[in-house]
């Protein structure tokens, strides 16, 4: 297993040849009045061409703004990655954005999300955040791997991330 981090080069959405975004989901939690309820809802998220090349270019703005991209390759294949916005936010500019972090399906389970999220508060805390900002999928399964690394309901709620993907979990992540 091979890991590298990326900070000063661009990639390609050859980057994701053989990665498998695949998630099924039948259960949500939603806030409401400050707490997380759970509810029935169902869809299959799996990224094609136009996802990829969006993803591209999201990771490469991160890049030109001094974020980073983690990622963790088995015999040259992408089996995992996050990435982090380099830009701090927030109304003290004490946030950086964990904007993805994914592991190819087949390769979950293994501690390949926690190693990632590891290596990404590392790189956080070198660029001076005091939390990572996180606009989470509220998938059951999503949320509880961002639970057992500690994460929880964000003090603040940031506009530009809610407002990218209103139904996402606001997380934060206390350095």
């Amino acid at each position: 297993m091979d890991i590298e981090l990326i900070e000063n080069r661009h990639v390609d959405k050859n980057l994701f040849i053989g990665f498998n975004r695949y998630q099924e989901t039948k259960r949500i939690y939603y806030q409401e009045e400050n707490k997380l309820k759970i509810k029935d809802e169902y869809y299959v998220e799996v990224w094609d061409e136009e996802a990829i090349d969006n993803i591209v270019n999201i990771l490469n703005y991160y890049i030109d703004n001094q974020g980073v991209i983690i990622t963790v390759k088995v015999e040259g294949k992408l089996i995992g990655f996050a990435a982090l916005n380099g830009i701090m936010f927030g109304t003290n500019h004490h946030y950086l954005n964990l904007g993805f972090i994914h592991v190819s399906y087949g390769h979950r389970g293994f501690g390949i999300g926690k190693l990632l999220f590891d290596n990404v508060c590392t790189v956080a805390r070198n660029k001076g955040a005091q939390k990572l900002y996180i606009g989470a999928n509220p998938a059951i399964d999503t949320y509880k791997f961002y639970e057992s690394v500690d994460c929880v309901l964000a003090n603040e709620i940031v506009p530009e991330v809610y407002n990218h993907e209103p139904c996402d979990l606001q997380l934060e992540y206390i350095l």
